[in-house]
């Protein structure tokens, strides 16, 4: 019989394995009472009692076989199944009708015991994240999880347990991942975020007119942004590739320049918002992730300041700052993170010093040598470019500190001296950099030209400090010394304006260079019109006509790009516009004045006609109903109210 049963499962197809059957136990026929007695029990089918216990009196109980019992959790295993599946159909139409990404399947959970010895290493159960109802935001509980294991990294020679920052030391006993910056994540990024589609082929946005934007922005924009250095790949895929948020910002800025009534600005610009969300909290960036999130503040300016902050935030997480230091140390395999940390650096400062307030990113001998970087292999033509905007804000950096932050100190005189030597430092910053930045085959002599602008512009904000503090009335007499000064920052501020309005190259770059430049020439406005309305008693180098005239230039310049309505140059010019109009109507009003023998209004003297200077220039002290202005003006003013923390007076 042995054989015959050993023969028989050879015969029996190994890949179709007979199912087993569980031995099936009688069905119980007997009550408990005659099972007991060990007697027969006349119970039928369908009686409730057998003869003997109606007799006797006797509780007649027939007890379930197993089988029984198994035919009842058989039948309720089958119910909930299709239940399950019915309610897994149900939310699949929700998600469909929603819009809403698919949740990742669970795998079950099996613990073996030698899990629990594995080399005193701690597991949890991660519980499923949950997911924002617009299904773009994650939201993960914070969980104090330990690395599995440490990775292999490459370390520098140098770079010793001893001088590392507490924060490491801390990673080293605990070794928790929520404490570890992770300088070398970006070359471990995790597969299931660089193998997710991404907006574009998720449909939300469409494929040839990414390719489009994209095309457009690399010929253009990104030759403003010093070519090659904010965005290194030769087509759309790549950047896809590398990262879903330098995608969306190159899009979104490319749109923002558009003459198409804001359509694609309006698709991409929220769709940029949620990514950035998403790479506040997420742990994993790239070095094109934080381009991405400077491309986005030097051209939206809503966000600029924030988006700044953000990526040197990123940037000192990846240990760009400490990259840097070596590329100088002879590691030129740190060229790329020390090119990015300068790009961030003027980024930086940018905004800090449109809005007047502290850079994130301060001077130290990475940025005050800076120039040792330009001796590397492989230096181009745009770190030139980059590294002759480092140098001009350094000096302007060290102005703001210099003078501090509070408009109200007046600049004393033994304090004039300083205003030359840093007037010297900037003029031997244009001398240098001028002749060594070559013309660009798409942006043409603007890269030296450039210079010649920011000379200007930065001239406009140092000598402006000496009207700090002050206010003009019948009894203060300007010394002739801080009217120098002054005249020196008004004959620079009509340089600037006048070579943006009288060069074609610099008048095509107004639709292209960064957010900076167009509030510098926002500020050099302002500036002229605040000179000339308030200080006329100080008998400045300054005419109505002239500042009228010049401004009234910009005016038509800026509104040449009406067609971008989403672009702050469109509002900016209607701000300005509507502020030029009343300031020459404030003219008209004052020579009446003048020629009926009424004595000339002196603004901001005790009872003047204006409150103070920023009520008149930023729409407080109910600016729109004494000045008449409509809702684009003001929205075109609120753009310039970053001005008012550096505006003197």
């Amino acid at each position: 019989m042995k054989r015959a049963r050993f023969e028989s499962s050879q015969a029996s197809p190994p890949d179709e394995p007979a199912e087993h059957q569980p031995k099936v136990s009688r069905k119980i026929r007997a009550c408990q009472a005659c099972q007991n007695r060990k007697i027969k029990c006349d119970l039928e089918p369908g009686q409730d009692q057998c003869a003997r216990c109606a007799r006797l009196g006797l509780k007649c109980v027939v007890n379930k076989s197993l089988q029984t019992l198994l035919d009842g959790e058989n039948e309720w295993k089958q119910n909930i199944e299709a239940q399950m599946q019915s309610l897994q159909a149900a939310l699949t139409e929700v998600q469909n009708a929603l819009n809403m990404p698919r949740p990742m399947p669970t795998q079950p959970l099996c613990l073996q015991p030698d899990d629990f010895r594995s080399s005193g290493q701690v597991s949890a159960v991660q519980p499923v994240p949950r997911t924002h109802p617009d299904g773009t935001v994650p939201i993960r509980p914070t969980g104090m999880t330990r690395e599995n294991s440490v990775e292999a990294e490459v370390q520098v020679t140098d770079d010793q347990a001893m001088v590392n920052a507490p924060m490491a030391s801390l990673y080293e006993v605990t070794k928790l991942r929520n404490v570890r910056s992770d300088p070398w994540a970006r070359m471990h990024r995790p597969p299931s975020r660089t193998q997710k589609p991404d907006f574009i082929s998720q449909g939300k946005f469409d494929l040839r007119e990414a390719n489009r934007l994209f095309a457009r922005f690399r010929e253009t924009l990104n030759e403003y942004l010093w070519g090659g250095i904010a965005l290194v790949h030769d087509d759309l895929e790549g950047a896809r590739a590398s990262s879903s948020l330098l995608t969306a910002a190159i899009l979104a800025v490319t749109a923002l320049h558009a003459q198409d009534n804001g359509v694609l600005f309006d698709v991409s610009y929220p769709i940029f918002l949620g990514l950035v969300s998403q790479a506040m909290f997420d742990r994993y960036h790239t070095l094109d992730d934080v381009r991405g999130l400077c491309i986005g503040a030097f051209y939206l300016s809503d966000l600029s300041w924030k988006l700044s902050g953000l990526a040197v935030r990123i940037a000192t997480e990846l240990n760009l700052h400490q990259f840097c230091a070596m590329a100088l140390r002879d590691h030129p395999e740190f060229v790329e993170e020390a090119r990015l940390w300068y790009f961030l650096y003027v980024c930086d400062h940018h905004f800090s010093i449109a809005y007047g307030r502290p850079p994130v990113i301060s001077e130290n001998s990475t940025l005050s040598c800076h120039e040792e970087f330009l001796r590397l292999p492989g230096i181009t033509m745009s770190d030139l470019r980059l590294h002759s905007q480092v140098g001009v804000f350094i000096i302007l950096s060290r102005i703001y500190h210099a003078f501090g932050p509070d408009r109200s100190r007046m600049i004393a005189n033994d304090e004039f001296e300083i205003l030359r030597r840093f007037d010297v430092d900037l003029i031997r910053w244009r001398d240098q950099w001028k002749p060594r930045l070559a013309p660009n085959p798409h942006i043409a002599d603007y890269p030296a030209k450039g210079v010649t602008l920011h000379y200007h512009f930065a001239r406009v904000q140092l000598f402006a400090i000496c009207l700090r503090g002050l206010r003009p009335s019948e009894q203060y007499r300007m010394s002739n010394e801080r009217r120098e000064f002054v005249n020196l920052a008004i004959g620079s501020a009509f340089g600037a304006l006048d070579l943006i309005l009288n060069d074609p190259d610099m008048r095509r770059a107004v639709m292209g260079v960064p957010l900076y430049l167009l509030t510098t020439i926002a500020y050099a406005c302002l500036f002229l019109m605040k000179a000339e309305t308030q200080w006329r008693s100080a008998n400045l180098n300054i005419r109505h006509e002239t500042v009228a005239s010049t401004i009234e230039g910009v005016v038509i310049l800026l509104g040449e790009t009406s067609p971008c309505v989403r672009h702050v140059a469109h509002y900016l010019g209607r701000g300005l516009n509507g502020m030029l109009q009343k300031f020459k109507e404030h003219n008209v009003i004052d020579k009446q004045q003048v020629h009926n023998g009424q004595p000339f209004p002196v603004p901001y003297a005790e009872g003047g006609v204006w409150p103070d200077w920023n009520s008149w220039m930023f729409g407080t002290a109910n600016m729109p109903n004494q000045f008449g202005l409509d809702q684009d003006q003001q929205h075109g003013l609120s753009f310039l109210d970053a001005l008012s923390s550096q505006m003197p007076g």
